[in-house]
């Protein structure tokens, strides 16, 4: 399977919302409580310390349809760094490879990035993907080592 990783725009609301109210367990386990209406109006402000607005990226993940949602901060908390505030996929995508090919798609569009941070919460599934992904796990923040590319991209 091929994604793309797009942009955000007005028009992705209700399917992002869906996504959302599909992802409950993870904002069960991240938030304590469900989704909800404003939680897609509020990512434009939700902003790391230091961080600005014009390094806020919210991201779709399409192939045949949104399969996914990143919520990214690039050149944060360093040049070169990124800053992950969540990576969504619908329960019945989980486990098919999905969260893979976003990560791969993310490192082509963000070829400057050579280290990723992500917050940690109680959600496990998310935590063991972490891992499998080849993340650091280090008290509440994972931390995942990129390889400049060889291609001089």
């Amino acid at each position: 399977m091929r994604l793309t990783l797009r942009d955000f725009t007005p028009a992705d609301e209700p399917g992002v919302l869906a996504l959302f109210a599909d992802c409950d367990d993870w904002f069960q386990a991240a938030t304590g409580h469900p989704s909800g209406p404003g939680d897609v109006q509020s990512l434009f402000y939700a902003l790391p310390e230091g961080a600005a607005f014009e390094q806020k990226h919210l991201l779709v993940a399409q192939a045949q349809g949104m399969i996914g949602f990143v919520d990214l901060v690039v050149g944060h908390p360093a040049p070169g760094h990124a800053s992950i505030g969540f990576f969504l996929v619908p329960k019945d995508l989980r486990r098919w490879g999905i969260g893979r090919e976003m990560a791969r798609a993310l490192t082509e569009r963000f070829p400057e990035v050579t280290r990723v941070h992500v917050r940690l919460d109680d959600f496990k599934p998310g935590n063991e993907f972490l891992k499998a992904m080849g993340f650091v796990l280090n008290g509440q923040r994972a931390v995942l080592e990129i390889a400049p590319r060889s291609d001089g991209r």
